[in-house]
């Protein structure tokens, strides 16, 4: 019988590494005042990047501020070039999803991003919003087979055929080289592998119309397949409330990517996640390969 997974253990085992440079950590004063310097200097001419400031988080590597009464648009800056880099990245290579914010606007001198701001969080006591989150992730997955041609031209060195190198943090090289070809055999060789989502019950919102959308994409990664983020959807689910079995969830992410063109049945990924398991030596598939 498999114990199912907290959130956290969902991801325990992943070996992974980060630059971790510590960064000062400003009172909520200065903070403010540099964020309204920053905006002055460095989007002085976006509409969103007016209106007053409300801190909504800081710590060592990132200042988050809401813009406006009642808030439009959302300010992110970095510290760290690397996580900055790594955002602005997640946002150009998932832009042909409806289910991300589109940005507004990036400034690589601040290391800043402007993002629209969505009020409307999910209803978690509704019955259609795990399929709702599932297909969300699953658009996200599949995004690179939406490219238009100059950006499909400038991903190739990140598509799934050309990934010669492997990641620092894979134990297994043999099972990676099964992933990344299950990968294949159900995206096609043109398929970039996004993965790694910050998956959170609070991360699942509703645009203006109702339809999803998922926020706060930094960990987005183009080299770890989206076979993380299906591991994770369990416990994501639980936390919110909803207990959804195994095989219902395969089936439904099957589906959801099919609309986009992939080819995933319930028994290639489960072949997958073992494959995923040995080559990253994480610690539990919560139930899904069983």
């Amino acid at each position: 019988m498999t114990t199912p997974a907290t959130a956290g253990e969902a991801l325990a085992g992943l070996a992974r590494t980060r630059d971790n440079r510590p960064a000062e950590v400003l009172d909520e004063a200065t903070a403010i005042r540099r964020l309204y310097g920053l905006l002055d200097r460095h989007h002085p001419g976006e509409p969103a990047a007016r209106g007053s400031l409300r801190l909504l988080a800081r710590n060592s590597g990132t200042t988050v501020a809401a813009i406006g009464v009642p808030p439009i648009a959302v300010l992110k800056v970095h510290a760290d070039p690397e996580r900055y880099q790594g955002e602005a990245l997640a946002y150009a290579l998932t832009a042909p999803t409806p289910v991300i914010p589109d940005l507004i606007c990036a400034d690589d001198v601040s290391r800043s991003l402007l993002i629209p701001y969505l009020p409307r969080p999910v209803d978690w006591s509704e019955d259609r919003v795990p399929h709702d989150l599932v297909t969300a992730v699953a658009a996200v997955h599949c995004a690179s087979a939406h490219y238009d041609d100059a950006t499909a031209e400038a991903t190739t060195s990140l598509r799934i055929d050309h990934q010669a190198a492997v990641p620092a943090w894979i134990t297994d090289r043999h099972a990676w080289t099964d992933v990344l070809a299950l990968c294949g055999e159900a995206h096609g060789s043109g398929h970039v592998p996004l993965g790694h989502l910050d998956l959170k019950p609070d991360h699942l919102r509703r645009r203006a119309d109702g339809s999803p959308a998922l926020l706060d994409i930094e960990t987005l990664r183009p080299d770890i397949t989206g076979l993380i983020d299906l591991i994770s959807l369990p416990a994501v689910l639980r936390q919110a409330g909803h207990s959804v079995p195994a095989p219902y969830l395969l089936n439904l992410y099957a589906e959801a990517t099919g609309w986009h063109g992939a080819r995933w049945t319930a028994q290639l990924l489960r072949t997958a996640l073992r494959a995923y398991q040995s080559a990253t030596a994480l610690a539990t598939l919560d139930g899904l390969a069983d």
